[in-house]
């Protein structure tokens, strides 16, 4: 029988490595799919709420009854605390075949809302924290990496501005981390 958590952790790529390097599909997959074996069965053949601790039987009463949210933030929107108390905190999104996706997470030092594209990324950074701030690098930019380019096609762009950039696992990311914007305001990360 499968583990119901464990399949969401596998897809994340923090459960087995095929997937630490996957665009996003494999959980967008794992979240969608509706067979036997899924999230999307337990909630029209069981009407669940949450998953249990196998797909059709077993208690609710274990760490991945929210696996789908953890799957959707971290696997998806890539946003994860990178020390204590999310005083540091990284956003990577992993979009695999959608368009957009919106996501609210709540911390101790306020909530992170965030909004990514392929191209941009809109984001509240409490400001008692900063951000590690990524965008998914191109296929232009992969390409002449590829071809033995020295330099990357795109160049990040924070709140309208050029910022200095790295790359990191297939994304192009803020070298230094970003606080809150202007009175608290939200920041935006495009890539041109």
């Amino acid at each position: 029988m499968a583990i119901a958590g464990g399949y969401y952790a596998d897809a994340s790529g923090h459960g087995m490595a095929p997937y630490a390097q996957d665009d996003g599909s494999a959980m967008l997959t794992a979240l969608t799919k509706c067979d036997e074996d899924s999230w999307c069965s337990g909630l029209r053949d069981d009407n669940l709420t949450m998953t249990r601790e196998s797909w059709h039987a077993g208690t609710y009463s274990h760490e991945w009854g929210t696996s789908a949210i953890v799957g959707t933030v971290w696997g998806i929107m890539g946003i994860h605390q990178t020390s204590p108390a999310w005083g540091t905190f990284t956003a990577k999104p992993k979009l695999g075949g959608l368009s957009h996706a919106t996501a609210t997470v709540p911390t101790l030092r306020g909530y992170i809302t965030a909004t990514a594209t392929p191209q941009s990324l809109e984001i509240n950074v409490p400001c008692n924290s900063a951000a590690t701030l990524c965008l998914p690098r191109s296929h232009s930019d992969t390409a002449l990496r590829l071809a033995g380019a020295d330099h990357t096609a795109s160049t990040l762009q924070l709140d309208g501005g050029d910022v200095e950039s790295a790359v990191e696992d297939g994304h192009l990311c803020t070298a230094a981390p970003v606080s809150c914007g202007a009175a608290g305001a939200a920041r935006l990360l495009t890539a041109r």
